[in-house]
């Protein structure tokens, strides 16, 4: 069952993010194993590696990967890449965790490729051990859109995505099942805007992508705005 968690705003539940990362990072740490993390974009999510960033004291065993990213050079505005180099990186005090960075972006169909066989040889069993995702107002998550046909894919660990709805067009996704086989999924929710479709998720309706995940979706932080029934 989903872990739905109300706070008081953005910035309290991007604490919270950061908390739980910095949770996983220091247990995986104390362990001895590494510990493969797939970050969301959007403005909640940067404000969480923003400060992670800042309390995080060691990043060698860490690997951070892109729940999905625009085809886009990694010097763009719209790269996700380049948000968590200017947020999560700005603020590390100490030699910064592996970035496992698109490759080839300009070839949506090539990067997917060449990103999949990377995450089959680094990550076990392609199990995730965290999987930080965000939400549209139209219930897409990652560069999941409803009724887009890379919904339906099942055997890749990623898939190429042309023509999403929201721009830019051309993006990479992890699919479905990967993000349904982490160790933890946690979904962030922030403003009024996404208060219709985190109600329609948490009931079930299946037209939306972020419900798709089902039982896979393990916690959701979302602010008094986005809140069901607020």
């Amino acid at each position: 069952m989903t872990d739905l968690r109300i706070l008081t705003d953005a910035d309290a539940v991007a604490r919270q993010a950061a908390d739980a990362l910095a949770w996983r990072i220091g247990d995986a740490r104390e362990q001895g194993r590494d510990v493969h993390i797939a970050l969301a974009g959007g403005s909640t999510p940067r404000r969480a590696y923003e400060l992670l960033g800042a309390v995080e004291g060691s990043w060698k065993h860490v690997h951070l990967w892109l729940g999905d990213e625009r085809c886009v050079p990694h010097d763009d505005p719209e790269s996700n890449a380049r948000m968590v180099l200017e947020s999560l990186y700005a603020n590390v005090r100490a030699a910064p965790p592996r970035l496992h960075k698109l490759p080839r972006p300009e070839v949506p169909e090539d990067a997917a490729w060449l990103y999949g066989l990377e995450i089959r040889a680094s990550v076990a069993d392609l199990s995730f051990d965290v999987v930080l995702l965000g939400m549209g107002p139209d219930g897409h998550t990652a560069s999941l859109f409803p009724g887009h046909p890379a919904l339906k894919a099942t055997e890749s660990p990623c898939i190429a995505v042309r023509e999403a709805p929201k721009p830019p067009p051309e993006r990479v996704t992890l699919t479905l099942p990967v993000l349904r086989r982490a160790g933890h999924t946690l979904l962030l929710a922030t403003g009024a805007e996404k208060r219709e479709a985190l109600a329609r998720a948490v009931s079930g309706d299946r037209a939306l992508p972020i419900a798709l995940l089902g039982e896979g979706l393990d916690e959701i932080l979302c602010d008094r705005a986005a809140a069901p029934g607020a």
